[in-house]
């Protein structure tokens, strides 16, 4: 799997957002292989896969999955525009707050959220816990009331990433 290394250096104006909630990191080809085995567990079906990847930087992990998962489909959001205008694979993502957007839509939400401040976290799980039903896929040990009552825990499976290895988990909203 190849990283696009421009996605680690950001555009000056884009910093307003603040650099926690523009941290990049990508799966390894290690990771993804895991990844796209436990989709296969918890969807087997790929026809039955639309997915929405929160933070989709370049829209590297939806090229992957969707390659991987005929039959899928992906899209993304991204918050930083010069992410965005680094695209150079065949995918379909778009510059956008990724909690404005409608989740109702998708049968798959995927969020590596790990370094999103603790008040963008929550405001993330809360709005997954009351507008997805689904399979949420989630890089932080979510912490809100709101979503533990809608949330079930189906696994925590150790990824490899760029950073090292996590665990991610895997709920049914």
């Amino acid at each position: 799997m190849q990283c696009n290394p421009a996605l680690f250096v950001l555009d000056p104006a884009e910093l307003r957002y603040g650099l926690e909630n523009l941290t990049y990191g990508s799966l390894t080809t290690r990771g993804m292989r895991t990844m796209v085995q436990r989709l296969k567990v918890h969807i087997p079906d790929p026809e039955q896969m639309e997915g929405l990847d929160l933070g989709c930087g370049d829209g590297e992990l939806i090229y992957h999955l969707q390659n991987e998962l005929p039959g899928s489909r992906w899209w993304g959001v991204e918050l930083c525009g010069s992410r965005v205008a680094k695209q150079h694979r065949p995918v379909f993502i778009w510059e956008g707050d990724m909690l404005d957007e409608n989740y109702r839509d998708y049968t798959v939400l995927h969020a590596d959220n790990l370094c999103l401040e603790e008040r963008i976290a929550e405001q993330l799980e809360t709005k997954v816990a009351r507008e997805f039903q689904g399979l949420y896929i989630t890089y932080r040990t979510p912490t809100t009331p709101v979503f533990f009552r809608n949330a079930r825990l189906l696994e925590s499976v150790p990824m490899e990433a760029t950073w090292g290895v996590h665990n991610v988990h895997f709920y049914r909203i």
